[in-house]
């Protein structure tokens, strides 16, 4: 089975502390990740581009028994949400994934001793990554807001979620991928949109702006709600 990004929540109600980011990774359950891959959050606003803000060494990581594997800081402090047992749980020493444009992505490097948080993979900045860093996508998604605007860019061939009907400046909070898509670096395999405040920074509920469908909520640790 292949690996794949599954879900990521990235901006959550209290936009300073992030408390309740997190990335899922899926796979088959058992089956260990290769060496040397990494789930990597990646700027790509002006000033910034190319420089790693949230980084995870994954390679050797068992997949849980429901085939996901979730990734969290280890400051995490998400009050009221709880992993299912069957997700193996991976911390990470970075604190946010990002506040505006972004990709959200699943790599392997040859270089894995080069990869580590506030790198910079884009030195020239013509938002492609530095050949140096030997870097191959496996999968992931990004979004700038506005995909039609120079200004920010997103790496690694991901698709863009950005753009209508998000304005620019309201990237969105969450992505997940469809139940039985599981076709990489696909934009019709996500749904995304923001994340309602009513619960607190646990909550899970899609909410306006966005793409998805009906009920639609994250799932963190488990098998996507669509």
């Amino acid at each position: 089975m292949q690996i794949l990004l599954n879900e990521v929540e990235v901006n959550t109600p209290s936009q300073i502390s992030e408390p309740c980011e997190f990335a899922e990774v899926r796979g088959a359950p058992g089956t260990s990740v290769p060496a040397n891959t990494f789930f990597l959050s990646v700027d790509g606003d002006p000033g910034s581009f190319g420089n790693i803000n949230y980084v995870a060494d994954i390679g050797g990581v068992v997949f849980g028994s429901n085939g996901t594997i979730t990734i969290i800081t280890n400051s995490d402090v998400c009050v009221g949400r709880t992993y299912p047992a069957e997700t193996t749980v991976v911390f990470s020493n970075s604190f946010a994934m990002g506040f505006g444009a972004e990709t959200l992505i699943l790599v392997t490097s040859t270089n894995p001793g080069l990869i580590f948080e506030g790198q910079d993979l884009d030195s020239d900045d013509n938002g492609v990554f530095d050949t140096g860093f030997g870097i191959t996508t496996i999968d992931g998604v990004g979004w700038t807001g506005d995909p039609s605007s120079g200004a920010f860019v997103v790496y690694g061939g991901v698709p863009n979620l950005g753009g209508p009907p998000l304005p620019q400046a309201d990237v969105p909070d969450a992505a997940s991928r469809f139940v039985g898509n599981n076709t990489p670096l696909s934009r019709p395999a996500w749904y995304y949109g923001h994340i309602t405040t009513a619960a607190g920074d646990a909550g899970t509920a899609y909410v306006t702006p966005g793409s998805f469908p009906a009920g639609a909520a994250l799932t963190p640790g488990a098998g996507n709600s669509h």
